[in-house]
């Protein structure tokens, strides 16, 4: 994944310029020949298709959004001629550039990319880039049953972004959560969600030095399955998961099938991209290809062999290989979780030092104050981000950083959402509800002020700003000043669960 999207990220950077392969292959350590059979591998597009296809994307962008003439286009994106651009244009979205302007295509930035945001036309359907139109579903609670498929139409999209309360939302399993019981009639708001599964109140550093998987829910507790127990007794939820060390494929299936036959969709880690929370809504070909919502399922490097229904669900052949997980959804709502009980165990990971996960392995990670001392430890050393370091080992380093940023400023603000709330709904905690959200909103104000010093995404820019000395001596201070608050908000809460 790390080597696509270093390849996504060098293209995007260049988009306007004539690509030296010399400088890919110095900037990514690999060969020409590697870097086409790796794209190809992971996107099912050829290289040269995609950078075509890219031009191509952004130009309809400017043509979209600026007053340059088409020839000025064409030019500034390296076209030969504008007869040359034209023939481009019209292979890859259909129409003339001269008829573009006035056609019912519609453009913006998008998600092309494990988080790379760039031009792109939203509606565009008819492409061999793989940018389907996502939209949300618009047939509602109606079920297609035939002898070997059932699809339950009308569960909510879940993506990255503003989504039911309005409020920017980035972990999955709380996501695709909320989305399933809302499809199932139970309104929980996110907030309490993140709150009960300890997303909101998790940082996890790796002792070892930077780790992708840190992010993942399944690393908060020592039980990786812990999250979604503690989130399914917390939403009154009956539930079983199914893990693939132990069941079968046919397992799977038959536990798929059932739940959909019985108006239930189910919540599986994968699927589509990394083994992240997804949302199975429909099976076909008795079970052999699946139907559902990820947040991935726009990314080009998890695009290879997916397509799409009309409704947006994304229909996967392949998906045994890529899922680790399936969990089911009872039917009827029971009594909630007592919130004292939410409340130390979110006091247990704010605190909690350290945390040794077995998911098939054992993998120590550090919590807690230790964590923000590792990360600003990590970030201080300019070793991680020497001139030499290579472009892939960059963006890994800024991916870890993002993730970081995410665990703190995500669940800190939805953490001060669920104290605030508390507060007003039980008079007797509520001054010390007030200082105690104050305390997570303002860790949260240091991920948002350091998120502006990189001023980018998980792109090539963003990367080489965060090996940046000066850079990253403000965001060491903002680390160290998050931590400070986020202590601070553990003694406030303590004192809150005392008083109950």
């Amino acid at each position: 994944m790390i080597e696509t999207c270093a390849i996504i990220a060098f293209i995007e950077e260049r988009i306007k310029q004539k690509l030296q392969f010399a400088e890919l292959e110095k900037t990514l350590n690999f060969s020409y020949r590697h870097i086409r059979e790796i794209f190809k591998k992971k996107t099912n597009i050829t290289l040269s298709h995609y950078i075509v296809a890219r031009k191509i994307a952004n130009c309809a962008f400017e043509i979209a959004s600026t007053k340059k003439s088409l020839t000025e286009i064409a030019s500034e994106y390296g076209f030969d001629s504008y007869d040359t651009f034209t023939r481009a244009f019209k292979r890859q979205i259909g129409i003339r550039p001269s008829e573009f302007k006035n056609s019912s295509f519609i453009c913006g930035r998008k998600c092309i990319c494990t988080g790379i945001y760039a031009p792109a036309i939203l509606n565009l359907d008819n492409s061999k880039l793989a940018l389907p139109i996502l939209s949300e579903v618009d047939i509602v609670n109606k079920t297609l049953k035939t002898q070997n498929s059932c699809i339950l139409y009308g569960v909510p999209k879940v993506y990255y972004g503003r989504n039911y309360d309005g409020d920017w939302q980035c972990t999955p399993f709380p996501m695709c959560l909320q989305a399933v019981l809302n499809y199932m009639g139970q309104n929980v708001h996110y907030s309490y969600i993140m709150v009960a599964s300890g997303a909101s109140f998790r940082l996890r550093w790796k002792e070892s030095g930077w780790d992708l998987a840190a992010v993942d829910i399944r690393n908060i507790y020592e039980n990786p399955v812990m999250p979604f127990i503690l989130s399914f007794k917390a939403v009154g939820r009956k539930f079983k998961i199914l893990e693939k060390g132990a069941s079968s494929k046919d397992d799977f299936i038959s536990f798929i099938k059932s739940e959909i036959d019985g108006g239930r969709p189910i919540i599986a880690l994968g699927v589509v991209g990394p083994p992240e929370a997804s949302i199975v809504t429909g099976y076909k070909d008795n079970g052999e290809t699946l139907l559902g919502w990820s947040l991935f399922q726009d990314n080009m490097e998890f695009a290879k062999g997916l397509t799409f229904d009309e409704s947006g669900y994304f229909i996967c052949s392949n998906w045994w290989e890529n899922t680790e997980a399936i969990m089911s959804i009872g039917e009827e709502a029971g009594a909630m979780v007592p919130v004292k009980e939410l409340l130390e165990n979110a006091l247990y990971l704010l605190t909690a030092e350290t945390i040794d996960v077995y998911n098939g392995k054992y993998c120590s990670y550090l919590g807690g104050q230790k964590a923000y001392s590792a990360w600003a430890d990590a970030m201080s050393d300019d070793g991680n981000f020497s001139k030499s370091t290579q472009l892939s080992l960059l963006i890994e380093r800024n991916m870890c950083f993002v993730d970081a940023t995410v665990m703190v400023g995500e669940g800190r603000f939805y953490a001060a959402e669920y104290i605030d709330r508390l507060g007003e709904e039980n008079p007797g905690i509520s001054k010390e509800c007030k200082k105690c959200a104050e305390y997570f909103r303002a860790a949260a104000d240091c991920i948002t002020k350091m998120q502006a010093l990189i001023k980018g995404d998980c792109g090539e820019e963003a990367a080489r700003k965060l090996a940046d000395k000066e850079a990253r001596t403000q965001i060491v201070s903002l680390i160290k000043e998050a931590q400070l608050h986020e202590a601070k908000a553990s003694d406030a809460l303590e004192t809150i669960i005392a008083k109950m």
